[in-house]
């Protein structure tokens, strides 16, 4: 497979989604514990500490806890962010090992639901004060 280059703002980010059913220990745990692969090399082959799977996604176990309130609290909440699509892979791996929900979303997917949240706000308020609407 071709190794292509992302274009400068383009950014992936692993989201981690509220499944309603592990335990914050266990999305912590998932979220920062280092884990040892017997046999596996301390250093990824290609040198990219993206994709070295026995780190944790998060580097401090408070930011991991902070990670897992927001996630039972928001519903979601991105982990960390990726510059290349082997590293973004290696972090969905390892949180979909531990069973969590998650998924890889790109900057543009981001843009175009930040920009669906504000016109629903928007229309909300619109309707809002219509008023057929308020009566």
């Amino acid at each position: 497979a071709m190794n292509l280059e992302f274009p400068k703002k383009f950014k992936l980010q692993l989201r981690l989604h509220n499944d309603d059913v592990h335990t914050y220990d266990e999305v912590i745990e998932a979220l920062h514990q280092r884990r040892r692969i017997y046999g596996a090399p301390t250093h990824p082959k290609d040198g990219n500490p993206e994709t070295d799977v026995t780190n944790g996604i998060i580097s401090t176990l408070d930011q991991a806890k902070d990670l897992t309130t927001h996630v039972d609290t928001d519903g979601q909440v991105i982990a960390r962010g990726y510059s290349t699509m082997e590293g973004a892979k290696a972090g969905f791996g390892r949180l979909k090992s531990s069973g969590l929900h998650c998924a890889i979303v790109s900057t543009p997917q981001m843009d175009l639901e930040l920009r669906a949240r504000v016109l629903l706000s928007w229309l909300s308020e619109v309707s809002a004060a219509h008023p057929a609407v308020a009566a």
